[in-house]
Parts: structure tokens; C-alpha cells; sequence
């Protein structure tokens, strides 16, 4: 009897995963320094990926990308994310710019909304590499109660809530 349920929620599980879309998640940190990622960046990552993975998608990461000034290494990124995201049998790859300005910010490695400038995000099909659709949003006027760790993780997950609904999944 115990093997006729484990046999029997083994087989639930995997046909649940089959019917599962799977999306792979990158994000491209847009910023004046071009050496290291940001913990805001990490963050934002995992925030997206919560949202997915909550709502009951398979999901998984490339490295965040550091935009360079050079637009064919900007280009040879994009193509080698959807390379990667087509090799790991996933449907989906949402790419997520995040530009930082930190024009008036006291402290740019900091968790604050105020470091976000903008944010973009363009959703491909891995199979073809074609476009499905994009967006972009960008913070409204931040609330000193707002400007930490937590108002980024609102705001990212008002992104992915925007990103979702562009790929149809909602």
C-alpha cells in the first residue's frame, strides 16, 4: 500500500512538472560602475524569482550582467543567456535591466529605492529567441519609510506582477 502512494504521488508531481512553464530570470545591472554587482541587484534577482517560483513556475538564473559600453558585448550577453536558457529546457527567459542613478544618493552599495532609477525588462521565447514582449517602470516618488530593503522588494514584485501578465501566465 505505501508503495502504491508513493508511486502514486511520485507520478502527481512529475506530470504537475510537465504542465509547469519554466522561465529563466537575468538580471543586467545598468550603472556608471561597471566592476561589481550590487547587493540591490541580488536582491531584486531573488525577488523575481520568488514571485515565479510562488506562483508555481519551474524557474532558474543566469549570473547578473554588468552592462558594458560596448553594444556587441552587450549583444553576445543576450545571445549567450538565451543559448543557456534554451540548454537548460526552459521556455522562457526574462531579462530585467535594472539602471541605477546615483546622482544624489549618500551611499550607492545601500538597499534603497532611491538608487533605482529605472527599470526595464524584455521577455523572449527561448525556442526562437523572439522578442514576446517588454516594459518598463520605474519607482515613483519614494517615502522615507519606503526607502530600504523592503521597498525594493515591493517594487520588484510589482515588476515581476507586470513582467508575469507580459508573458501571458497570470
Amino acid at each position: 500500500m505505501r508503495r502504491l502512494v508513493s508511486v502514486f504521488v511520485l507520478l502527481a508531481a512529475a506530470v504537475s512538472a510537465g504542465f509547469s512553464k519554466s522561465i529563466a530570470v537575468q538580471i543586467v545591472q545598468n550603472s556608471s560602475e561597471e566592476d561589481s554587482v550590487f547587493a540591490t541587484s541580488y536582491l531584486f534577482e531573488q525577488n523575481i524569482i520568488d514571485f515565479f517560483f510562488d506562483a508555481g513556475y519551474i524557474v532558474s538564473n543566469s549570473a547578473v550582467y554588468i552592462k558594458s559600453s560596448d553594444e556587441a558585448k552587450n549583444s553576445s550577453e543576450l545571445s549567450r543567456a538565451l543559448m543557456e536558457t534554451l540548454d537548460g529546457g526552459m521556455e522562457y527567459l526574462v531579462r530585467v535591466e535594472v539602471e541605477f542613478g546615483f546622482e544624489n544618493s549618500t551611499n550607492p552599495q545601500a538597499f534603497l529605492l532611491d538608487n533605482i532609477k529605472n527599470v526595464t525588462w524584455t521577455n523572449y521565447s527561448a525556442a526562437s529567441g523572439s522578442k514576446i514582449s517588454s516594459g518598463s517602470d520605474r519607482p515613483r516618488s519614494v517615502k522615507a519609510t519606503d526607502n530600504n530593503e523592503q521597498g525594493i522588494t515591493g517594487f520588484s514584485s510589482e515588476v515581476a506582477s507586470k513582467i508575469s501578465s507580459g508573458l501571458g501566465l497570470r
